[in-house]
């Protein structure tokens, strides 16, 4: 006799290895984004310094400018991690379908189906 695979267990961890995989690439990409807003918050910090020493309207306009770039940095870091936490809400799911599938492939041992 043949076993059959399981092969709602089976799918259900190449499903999971996909998911992990897409959430991991999304993470590092946020990772990315935020080390880069942060970069960009101490060059403002900088530029803001610069500031207090010595202000002219040019170097206020350059500063603001500086604080607008700044913030549409942070606005997509804040969208790169959306696009992450999207991906863990998958993963998360695969938690869940995946014990459940491989509770369901004990039961069929434990009664011989």
């Amino acid at each position: 006799m043949v076993k059959k695979i399981p092969e709602k267990l089976s799918r259900e961890i190449r499903k999971f290895e996909i998911r992990l995989e897409d959430y991991l690439k999304e993470e590092e990409v946020f990772v990315k984004e935020l080390r880069k807003c942060l970069a960009k918050f101490k060059e403002l910090n900088k530029s803001l310094e610069g500031l207090k020493t010595k202000s002219s309207t040019m170097k206020v306009k350059e500063w603001k400018d500086q604080r607008m770039e700044t913030i549409k940095t942070l606005s997509e870091a804040l969208k790169k991690e959306s696009v992450a936490e999207h991906e863990r809400s998958h993963l998360l799911e695969s938690y869940g379908t995946l014990l459940l599938a491989l509770e369901e492939e004990l039961n069929k041992v434990e009664t011989g189906l």
